[in-house]
């Protein structure tokens, strides 16, 4: 048996592949297995992982495209490894020794789980900090430490972690677009007992260019359903922390969002029972989205229905519009109003300098002292 397993998901990763490959082939402990599961890339992927194929700690399978957690679940039913990690094919691990200190750190630990810190690489792949450990929406390890699950933060950023196999021998991505990491790490989080930490910077994550990656229906309904998903998992298990934690992360994301459909699928998937810890921002969420709808829908019958819940005064979805429309006005008249008291102001500061300018450039020392300031220039 292998110490560890190494899986990678590949897809249209020419840019980055090498790169990723050299941060784990250079690692100070040699005996590892790398699965690189290759889903159906259409670049030169392939190719690049062909020329890395020497190595005979190499394992390359091709499979048509059918998402990364397909392809994690392939490489975790055929790993050897004592231990289990994950590397996306854009990442690295940053420090060439964090495999075998981890490897070390759970064998004289007796861990079925370790951990260690992330930083995040730029579009530049510059190493920078981490903002969520600022935020504590993570255990910082600035030290060697046993935590209890409940400790981990929310259930992100599963990488940054190595799984003893035997713990998650039938723990499995679930096949969504969005949100299959955190069911998984939920699931581990529920079935161990402590997790080790190790204070070293060992995974590299590569910052997307943008987080709005959720440009589908589909895509949106899984990542809703996720979160319902591990609030349940946590919940049963106990980890009540993290559970708050995460409805936390879900608020501020709906907070932070105006999409007829993200309401539509949380009224679908979520009961408002699971609201209560956060009433006030449910209802904020809640009111907005209906508002906005309001004018999605544009129709007098949603109107009315909304009508009763929000206690709005207008009788009639033309009402509605023509005083939203006389709100919108009054702002603009007012940012406007705004703007030309500014301008008033800085034109007097402007007049004022001016004549400040004009009597001393006017003085009889400025006259003889000028003279000798040109000398010096």
């Amino acid at each position: 048996m292998v110490k560890i397993s190494v899986i990678i998901p590949v897809y249209n990763d020419e840019k980055y592949i090498g790169e990723c490959l050299d941060s784990i082939a250079n690692q100070t402990l040699n005996d590892i297995e790398i699965i690189c599961i290759n889903d159906g890339s259409t670049d030169s992927s392939l190719e690049i992982l062909n020329e890395y194929y020497k190595d005979k700690r190499i394992v390359i399978i091709n499979q048509p495209n059918q998402g990364s957690a397909i392809a994690r679940n392939k490489g975790l039913d055929i790993a050897q490894g004592e231990y289990i990690g994950f590397l996306d094919a854009d990442d690295i691990y940053i420090d060439s020794k964090s495999l075998e200190m981890m490897f070390n750190a759970a064998k004289e630990n007796d861990a079925d789980m370790v951990s260690a810190n992330l930083k995040f690489l730029t579009q530049k792949r510059e190493i920078v900090s981490n903002p969520h450990y600022d935020r504590e929406t993570f255990n910082y390890f600035s030290e060697e430490c046993e935590i209890g699950p409940d400790e981990y933060g929310i259930p992100f950023y599963f990488y940054k972690n190595l799984f003893k196999s035997d713990l998650i021998t039938n723990i499995r991505f679930p096949n969504l677009l969005r949100g299959q990491d955190p069911i998984f790490l939920s699931k581990v989080l529920s079935r161990v007992d402590r997790i080790y930490g190790v204070p070293i910077d060992f995974y590299g994550y590569m910052v997307p260019t943008s987080f709005d990656k959720l440009d589908s229906y589909t895509k949106k309904y899984h990542y809703i359903c996720q979160y319902r998903a591990c609030i349940d998992i946590l919940n049963k298990s106990g980890l009540f922390e993290t559970s708050d934690k995460y409805m936390h992360n879900l608020m501020m994301y709906l907070n932070g969002n105006i999409d007829v459909d993200v309401y539509d699928i949380v009224c679908e998937v979520f009961d408002e029972k699971y609201f209560e810890g956060c009433k006030s921002e449910y209802e904020s969420f809640k009111r907005s989205n209906i508002l906005n709808k309001i004018l999605a829908e544009n129709t007098q019958e949603y109107f009315l229905k909304a009508k009763g819940e929000l206690d709005l005064k207008q009788d009639s979805l033309t009402e509605y519009k023509i005083g939203l429309f006389k709100s919108e006005l009054d702002l603009k008249e007012e940012e406007y109003l705004n703007l030309l008291s500014e301008n008033e102001r800085l034109k007097k500061e402007y007049e004022l300098e001016k004549s400040f300018n004009e009597e001393v450039t006017g003085s009889k020392s400025w006259k003889v002292m000028n003279k000798f300031r040109r000398m010096r220039g």
